[in-house]
Formats: structure tokens, sequence, C-alpha cells
């Protein structure tokens, strides 16, 4: 009776683990949501007076003070270490096509349009899960995915010839690489620190477009106004990418 008792207490403590790592998940991906709405919309703001590859370049670079900072703290001598470098790569490369078709979607859609794309990522981490990383879907969450894309359907009203445009495009290609770049962070997470994932990432961002801003002969930003909304866009982004991959870890890719 008591080896009963203890093992139903033990269940009772797992479960209540698993349920507050689940809240605190969850509230970490509602935060990444609210981050990624104003680099959005800062982005957008500077659409007119940067290229797209300096914006990135500045949004890589200043990403890695703060998340060396906390990596330094939770690791120490293992800041870079990597177990799973295929991972990582593949990581990289989603994330990356992620804010470039994003950031380059900015300069031709509205804000407003831009994020109703953004809303297509559940459905497509839906259909990406259950193959890649084997995780269950429920027909529940499925159905719900699919009423809110239906949604976003309406919002773009194709017949009004809305669809075919660089823009658009680009717009439905960042979700559709989100999507893949959130299943192997999630992928990624259960053999590596996420904060030494997010430094390794915008690291290899920073030095990518540092070099095509180099080799295109793109001009840097000259007005003090727009260095600093640079630099705060590369904070916020920092943030973004720390609750990023920390709800990875805490909850399913699909929630």
């Amino acid at each position: 009776m008591k080896l009963h008792a203890l093992s139903k207490n033990l269940e009772k403590m797992e479960q209540n683990t698993k349920n507050s790592n689940i809240f605190l998940g969850t509230t970490l991906s509602i935060s990444e949501v609210i981050f990624t709405t104003i680099i959005t919309g800062l982005v957008k703001f500077i659409a007119g007076e940067s290229s797209v590859f300096m914006i990135l370049f500045f949004r890589y670079l200043f990403c890695i003070p703060l998340l060396l900072f906390f990596a330094i703290i939770q690791r120490g001598r293992d800041t870079f270490l990597i177990k799973s470098t295929i991972g990582l790569a593949i990581r990289t490369i989603t994330g990356l096509a992620t804010f470039g078709t994003l950031f380059a979607a900015l300069q031709f859609i509205d804000l407003s349009l831009m994020t109703t794309l953004l809303q297509t990522i559940p459905l497509f981490v839906t259909i990406f899960a259950p193959i890649l990383i084997k995780e269950v879907v429920g027909w529940f969450r499925r159905a719900i995915a699919l009423v809110g894309f239906i949604g976003i359907i309406l919002i773009l009203n194709p017949e009004n010839g809305g669809w075919f445009n660089i823009g658009i495009i680009l717009g439905l290609a960042c979700p559709l690489f989100g999507a893949l770049m959130l299943v192997f962070v999630r992928k990624l997470g259960q053999t590596d620190h996420p904060t030494s994932i997010a430094l390794w990432y915008n690291i290899s961002g920073a030095i990518t477009f540092f070099l095509i801003c180099i080799l295109n002969g793109i001009q840097w930003p000259r007005s003090s106004d727009l260095l600093f909304i640079l630099i705060i866009i590369g904070f916020v982004s920092g943030l973004q990418q720390m609750c990023l991959a920390h709800s990875q870890i805490l909850a399913p890719v699909s929630l």
C-alpha cells in the first residue's frame, strides 16, 4: 500500500512538473511572438531607409552580446559546445531563410498583411512536426489550425488578384521556413543547450549578412536615428531568440 501511494505521489509530481513546464513554455512562446511583432514593426518603419541585408546584419550582430552573456553564465567553458552540428546547420539555414524572407517581404507588403501571413505557421508546424520529429498532433489541434488558415485565405481575398506578387510569395515563404525552424529547434533542443544554439545561429547570421553587405557594396547607415533603431532591433531580437529557444524545450512545438 505504501509503495502504491508513493508511486501515485511520484506520478502526480511528474505531472505537475510537466504542466508547469508547458505553462512556462507557452508564456515564453507568446513573449517571442510579441518581440517578433515589435521587430517586424521597426523593420517596416525603416524599410525605405536601409537595405534589407544591412538590417539583417544589425539584427544578428546585436543579438550576440545578450546571448553570449547568458551563455557564459549558464554554461561557462561549454558556451560554444554543440553536439549535433548537422542539426545546428539545418536550424541556422531555416532561421536565416525565415528572417530573410520576412524582412524582404516587408519591403513590398503592409505590416498588417505580413502579420496575418505569419499566422500560417501553426498550420505548417502541424504538418511538419509528425513527419520530422514524430510528435503526436491531435485532430482537434489540426482542425483549429485549418480553421485559422481558412480565415487567412479570406483576409487575403485571392479574388482581388493579391496572391501573385513578390511580397505575397516572400510572405508565405517566411512562415514555411519558420515552421521548419521551430521543428528543428525543438529537435536540436533534445541534445544541445538552447542558449548555445541561439548564439551559434546568430554568429552565423552576422557573418553571412556582413559578407553580403561587403560584397554588394551596401551603404552603411549614416543617420544616428537609423543606427539607433537598428541596434534596438538587434537587442529585441536577442530577447526574442532567448524566448524562442527555451520555449521549444519546455512545450511541444505544435502547441
